[in-house]
């Protein structure tokens, strides 16, 4: 699999430094000019696709609102229907569908849909890691799949060796800070979550994998 790159740690580094300054709407735009123009290179909207991630971070409600979930997606589809292999690009999707809400009210039946297609996702990408060598941040695509298959109603045995087989392979610090922050939200939430199996193996893994994120200290009572 494409492996993910210093060069996609430095863009999403800079768009999350232009977001706190509130000047991430330059980049964003600027971003999506290249991929237009660009539409036959099928890496172009990759930038344009993680710039609207790492805005969608920011605590900023008018930044957030005014991006466009659906054409997030639109652009790791193609991303993905032309780079098939990339690793980050299956693991925003799937990060972006996680962040609708559970409870949607009136657009219940298209979330329960993106949802449903997360968890086909986080499938496809643990199948697709077994071909490549491991990496660290693999760990993310079982943990993905444990929450998604979590709040569908699997049971909790199935729901525990997800967790198992993320842990069970060689640990590593990320060595991708900013992209790091996005990687062990869903460590951050299976750790939260009350009555979830294996937390405690959970923690022990979050700690190994994001060991200098503020967030993953704090929960850790680390100062």
């Amino acid at each position: 699999m494409l492996p993910i790159t210093r060069a996609d740690e430095e863009l999403f580094s800079t768009v999350a430094v232009a977001v706190r300054l509130g000047r991430a709407d330059a980049i964003i735009q600027r971003l999506a000019a290249r991929y237009e123009k660009e539409w036959d290179n099928p890496l172009a909207g990759f930038p344009y696709a993680l710039s609207m991630i790492a805005a969608f971070q920011s605590s900023d409600k008018e930044l957030r609102e005014r991006l466009n979930y659906p054409e997030i997606i639109e652009t790791l589809n193609d991303l993905l229907y032309n780079q098939p292999d990339h690793w980050l690009g299956w693991y925003l999707r799937i990060h972006a569908r996680t962040l609708l809400p559970v409870n949607p009210g009136e657009y219940r039946v298209f979330i329960a849909a993106e949802r449903e297609k997360a968890a086909k996702d986080a499938e496809q990408l643990i199948e697709r890691q077994t071909h490549t060598d491991w990496q660290p941040w693999f760990a993310c695509a079982y943990l993905a799949a444990a929450r998604l298959a979590w709040e569908s109603g699997t049971d909790r045995e199935q729901v525990a060796e997800l967790v198992a087989q993320a842990a069970a392979r060689p640990g590593a610090p990320v060595p991708f800070p900013s992209l790091g922050s996005v990687l062990c939200e869903v460590f951050l939430w299976y750790r939260n979550e009350s009555g979830l199996p294996e937390q405690d193996t959970v923690a022990r893994l979050m700690g190994t994998l994001f060991p200098d994120q503020p967030a993953v200290r704090l929960a850790q009572g680390v100062r």
